[in-house]
């Protein structure tokens, strides 16, 4: 029993390693994070290195509430109120629709029979856009339509899962009478009971974290919140995806509005984004080692068929229900939104979770392929083409020059550097006086025009004088918050001394 946990342990510790070196490879060779997971885990299954099992308990019950958590605590809610008709109509209207289309076409295209390609399009049409929001923050695309695309993944993430069980009870009893009246009750049910369950839970925790003040019991009792409002929901047939986006939605808006102080605030932050960045690490990761790529190009046509259905189904759905609410709303959904919105959903943890639920059913090879085969086109395909599809329809906002005036201040500390180690070698007579008079000279006259670079693209783009004040200035804080932690752990002041100021500087951090 030992061994096997520290066998566990190690696999799981070797599996983060490679994430990080993914993660610092990727910087260099401009590939999206969670595409090289998925491409690099395909290749190590593939060469026959299987080490940690994906099941439906691990993704469901430990990865996605904290994945859906942290996604409902960082979303506006005033911007998701903006466009929650929107949401709410391609989460719910757009799904259901997009799995009829996906199922009644499968049926035609492959004779797989109706409910097993129901199933499918339940499984598969639930939308995971990390990658995509990931790049959204990158190239700085407006934070409305980024509130959007996560707002309709975390809402139709609960939809799909509630229809997937739904198809799922209809395949088990397929003896008995369906009943679409009780059906229809069940769905509304399992949805608004999830719902109910994440506000009691999310306002129970908000009325403790508002008469504490302690960060640390603060963020533990977020992570309680986020697993315990889940395995309730799940424990009493209701869908937990609602009830802990919920929870989220409240302790993110409400909560760290009148609950937390500055420091709480960025502690949950940063808690939540780590642990965010651990499991999607190893979900991507161990989603491409499972992904059987030995035996994909025997099914290839029915994986074929698969994808060309999605697609056509995501954007049957998209831009005809985008295109009415339009004509209702005041301010449109513009048509470059649409195109972001429909190849955005893309197709990652969520059917292979629901995969994995799966037992003892026919066609199960069959969906097993139809699922990863779509996956893998989904994660590395379209997250591929998002980024282009943005920069075209020029809905990238960062400054366009911000990263030549990087390069320019990199360059420029760079030289300065050289000048510094120039000097120490001249101090302690490792170069001749001529030698350093010459190198001085260049790097001097480099140094200047570098400078003088720098000035002129500030006083053509004043923009980026601002935005680098503002980033100067939390480099700054953060200084000062460092230096405040050092002298508490060297015994110059006293933690109680300390932690008024650590809160006034966390103040200004998160203005």
């Amino acid at each position: 029993m030992v061994e096997e946990l520290v066998l566990t342990e190690i696999q799981f510790i070797g599996l983060l390693l490679i994430a990080v070196i993914v993660s610092i490879t990727v910087k260099y060779i401009r590939l999206p994070y969670t595409i090289a997971l998925v491409l690099l885990g395909a290749f190590t299954g593939f060469m026959g290195f299987n080490p940690i099992q994906l099941s439906e308990e691990l993704i469901l019950f430990i990865f996605l509430p904290a994945l859906l958590f942290e996604g409902a605590i960082n979303i506006d809610f005033d911007k998701l109120k903006e466009n929650l008709d929107l949401i709410l109509l391609l989460a719910v209207i757009g799904l259901t629709a997009s799995i009829l289309i996906v199922g009644y076409a499968l049926n035609i295209l492959t004779g797989l029979p109706l409910i097993y390609a129901l199933l499918f399009g339940a499984m598969i049409m639930p939308t995971d856009p990390v990658s995509v929001l990931a790049l959204f923050k990158k190239l700085g695309v407006s934070r409305e339509l980024s509130v959007l695309v996560e707002g309709e993944s975390l809402f139709n993430d609960g939809t799909g899962i509630v229809l997937f069980s739904v198809i799922l009870t209809l395949i088990e009893n397929q003896n008995s009478q369906f009943n679409l009246g009780q059906t229809i009750i069940d769905f509304f049910f399992v949805v608004l009971g999830g719902l109910i369950i994440g506000l009691i839970t999310g306002y129970a925790i908000y009325s403790i974290l508002k008469r504490l003040d302690d960060h640390l019991i603060e963020v533990v009792l977020t992570g309680i919140l986020a697993y315990g409002t889940f395995i309730i929901c799940e424990s009493i047939h209701v869908s937990g995806v609602i009830g802990v986006v919920a929870a989220g939605l409240l302790i993110g808006n409400r909560g760290t509005l009148f609950a937390m102080s500055p420091t709480t605030r960025i502690a949950i932050a940063d808690s939540w984004e780590l642990t965010a960045f651990m499991v999607n690490s190893l979900i991507f990761l161990l989603i491409g080692i499972q992904i059987p790529m030995q035996e994909i190009y025997s099914h290839l046509e029915l994986i074929i068929y698969s994808i060309g259905v999605v697609l056509l189904a995501r954007t049957l759905t998209v831009y005809p229900l985008t295109h009415l609410l339009n004509q209702k709303k005041k301010n449109k959904i513009p048509l470059s939104w649409m195109h972001i919105i429909n190849l955005g959903g893309i197709h990652g943890s969520i059917p292979v979770a629901l995969l994995l639920s799966l037992s003892g059913i026919s066609y199960l090879s069959e969906l097993s392929f139809m699922v990863f085969g779509t996956v893998l086109f989904s994660l590395v395909f379209q997250g591929l083409a998002i980024e282009p599809l943005v920069k075209k329809l020029n809905l990238a906002v960062k400054h366009p020059k911000i990263e030549i005036y990087k390069n320019l201040i990199t360059k420029k500390i760079g030289v300065q550097r050289g000048l510094k180690e120039l000097e120490t070698m001249r101090e302690d007579r490792e170069i001749p006086q001529g030698v350093y008079n010459k190198l001085k000279d260049e790097y001097t006259i480099l140094l200047n025009n570098l400078a003088k670079k720098i000035d002129e693209l500030i006083t053509e783009y004043p923009q980026i004088e601002l935005n680098q004040t503002d980033y100067a200035k939390k480099r700054m804080l953060l200084a000062e918050k460092s230096s405040i932690q050092e002298s508490i752990r060297k015994g110059i002041i006293g933690s109680d001394e300390a932690s008024q100021i650590i809160q006034d500087t966390d103040a200004k951090l998160d203005k």
